[in-house]
């Protein structure tokens, strides 16, 4: 096991830093994640999509305890990755790099497979203008979001010199409800597990010249404006 990485330095301590949030009532769920995941696929009818974004631990451990969940899952459609540059390391994406033993296991699985990688949700920078939009719609849900992504914004020019902070995870609910507001690309993807600079790397084959069959559905580009609508 190793130890583990956090991104404190874009999500704060907290990994959601900038609210102020009320005190919880609720109680974390006593059954493991890995369980929960087996136990709801394999009563299914092979009509759920896996949407993960963050690490695929859990996923791919129930992945090798319980093979016969591969049928059941429709698709996943996940957020992480890059066919170019990475967030924590020059090669890798930070919820790849969390466990790329993992993602390994997901991308080889044979289950349908959308990335919504950086190259994509780097698209979807939200700016002040977007901001003062959301602020706009008033309610609690236009508090949060103000309050999460003014953290985020200047978290992400500090450290990589954005002009605000993409949206990562949406990008994935946003290919659900419609798929043609996002361009993707079949490809081949294997995700770097040697120890190395490339390590956690998610290799893309944009042009298929190792000829291997392609097993993911690789975002490209965004309909920003639908987006954010």
């Amino acid at each position: 096991m190793r130890q583990q990485i956090v991104a404190d330095n874009i999500h704060g301590e907290t990994g959601l830093d900038g609210p102020v949030f009320e005190p919880l009532t609720r109680q974390a769920e006593s059954t493991h994640a890995v369980k929960y995941i087996i136990d709801t696929l394999m009563a299914s009818d092979g009509d759920i999509t896996l949407v993960p974004v963050g690490p695929l631990s859990n996923i791919a451990v129930a992945m090798r305890m319980q093979p016969a969940i591969l049928p059941k899952i429709r698709e996943i459609v996940l957020m992480g990755g890059a066919y170019g540059t990475g967030n924590f390391t020059p090669s890798a994406e930070f919820n790849i790099f969390a466990d790329p033993e993992a993602a390994r296991v997901v991308f080889t699985s044979g289950v349908p497979l959308v990335m919504m990688g950086l190259d994509l949700t780097n698209q979807t920078v939200c700016t002040p203008d977007v901001i003062a939009r959301m602020e706009r719609a008033g309610g609690p849900a236009g508090e949060l979001f103000s309050d999460i992504m003014n953290f985020t914004l200047k978290t992400q020019f500090e450290n990589y010199g954005l002009a605000g902070g993409p949206v990562h995870d949406a990008t994935c609910i946003g290919y659900l409800i419609n798929p043609d507001g996002i361009k993707t690309q079949d490809m081949y993807v294997e995700v770097d597990v040697n120890s190395g600079p490339c390590y956690g790397r998610t290799v893309c084959d944009e042009l298929g010249v190792l000829g291997k069959p392609a097993n993911t559905k690789v975002g490209i580009t965004i309909d920003t404006d639908w987006f954010w609508d």
